[in-house]
């Protein structure tokens, strides 16, 4: 059922906009890539396959002829593991760099010493991470398509943004990723600093054989040749048979087993820890910053929709002839652009807590302007009515999303929407 959708006050921007029909906002929508590149199913993949290498891993023994140490090869695997399987959701262009990246790693490390069980499932991780990798090149080059779209849809209509201060889209998650990347940066100088430090130790140091006489859960009791008893500190203490002869260094007030020197996996726990929310960060804002600043750099096209917001908050945007709003192309957070405001203050203003109470012009159905071209992470101006009836600009403040066919919009739309509204001067 058609409704009566609140129009733009007259004088706003949509004097000469064309309109965003469904025949070309379909095509838009048929752009999106297939079901096959869901995020999903590439996380699902890459989880099922990493379990499943590091069950079949052969458990390595700690020796004197081969020490356990610090592995700093596997911190980067397990960092690019545990990152691919956020990034495959949310950052498809970090994905096309870190899964090449992990595949060759994989394929270096693990398949030439592995026996057939964990040659297979490593196989397998490299085939999740060459399947996420193609998701995600797909998703990007829809993207591609759909601004392609937007703009021959939009012919040589172009508007430019005004900016309503200085440009500071991207300045927090930025500024928190590059403290986070100090962080583990300081981590893996230390743990190489601590790691280097030990080598040096156990060069000084004096060889010692003794003889396992008891076990503890992190430690074993030896006794020397000439009869001492001492306690030597043991990650793998179930690694030593009782009775057996083991190695150990020796040196002024410090102690360990040749078998097992320093690990520095309390400082490559932190390095991951510091990173891997760090890169994304990084990324993300970097994103957001050269998303906006396009927008507010150049002509943009410009295309009259329909749009209408939620009860959580949400904006939803339909053709401009989709007057029943039967079928949503995209959502979107959005707040107003205050004027002498940057736009850490409008970001600031914006109070989730608050959309309890959306008045009823913002629930109905709205004609709008859309600057920018719409794709999954995109950002968008729109200029649209106001609750007093006057013309509002709008921006997004987080990503586009689109929905998943069928789904309508969440958050309970009034079905009074088509109670009267502001009069308006048109």
């Amino acid at each position: 059922m058609s409704k009566t959708s609140v129009p733009i006050p007259s004088g706003s921007a949509s004097e000469g906009v064309p309109a965003w029909l469904s025949v070309d906002a379909a095509a838009w929508a048929d752009a999106r890539p297939g079901s096959w590149a869901r995020p999903l199913r590439s996380v699902l993949a890459l989880l099922a396959t990493v379990v499943a290498a590091i069950a079949m891993e052969p458990v390595p023994v700690c020796s004197e002829a081969v020490p356990c140490g610090p592995d700093w090869i596997g911190m980067v695997q397990m960092g690019l593991a545990i990152g691919l399987l956020y990034w495959f959701a949310r950052l498809p262009e970090l994905t096309l760099v870190a899964a090449p990246v992990l595949a060759v790693i994989v394929a270096w490390e693990e398949l030439p010493s592995a026996g057939w069980a964990s040659r297979a499932a490593n196989l397998a991780v490299i085939a999740a991470l060459g399947f996420g990798w193609t998701a995600a090149w797909a998703r990007l080059s829809a993207r591609q398509g759909q601004r392609r779209l937007i703009e021959t849809t939009a012919r040589a209509e172009q508007r430019r943004v005004e900016p309503a201060g200085p440009l500071t889209r991207g300045v927090i998650p930025i500024s928190a990723g590059l403290v986070l990347c100090a962080v583990a940066s300081g981590a893996i100088v230390l743990g190489l600093r601590a790691v280097h430090a030990d080598e040096g130790q156990a060069a000084r140091a004096t060889r010692t054989d003794v003889e396992v006489t008891g076990r503890t859960d992190m430690s074993l009791r030896v006794r020397t040749d000439d009869g001492r008893r001492i306690t030597v500190d043991a990650l793998f203490p179930e690694d030593y048979t009782l009775g057996t002869t083991v190695e150990v260094l020796e040196g002024e007030g410090w102690r360990r087993l040749v078998a097992e020197p320093y690990d520095a996996i309390d400082w490559q726990l932190l390095a991951l820890a510091g990173g891997l929310p760090g890169l994304s960060l990084l990324t993300t804002g970097y994103l957001a910053r050269r998303r906006a600043a396009a927008l507010h750099h150049g002509p943009v096209p410009a295309l009259r929709v329909l749009e209408q917001m939620d009860h959580e908050g949400r904006t939803w945007a339909y053709a401009a002839d989709d007057t029943a709003g039967s079928t949503p192309l995209f959502a979107c957070t959005c707040v107003p652009v205050l004027p002498d405001a940057d736009e850490a203050e409008i970001d600031a203003v914006h109070d989730i807590d608050e959309i309890d109470d959306v008045p009823i012009t913002k629930t109905r159905l709205r004609e709008a302007v859309m600057l920018g071209a719409p794709y999954e992470g995109a950002e968008l101006f729109f200029i649209t009515t106001g609750s007093d009836g006057t013309s509002e600009v709008t921006r997004t403040i987080g990503p586009v999303r689109m929905p998943q066919p069928g789904k309508a919009p969440g958050g309970h739309i009034s079905a009074d929407s088509t109670e009267s509204t502001p009069s308006q001067a048109h």
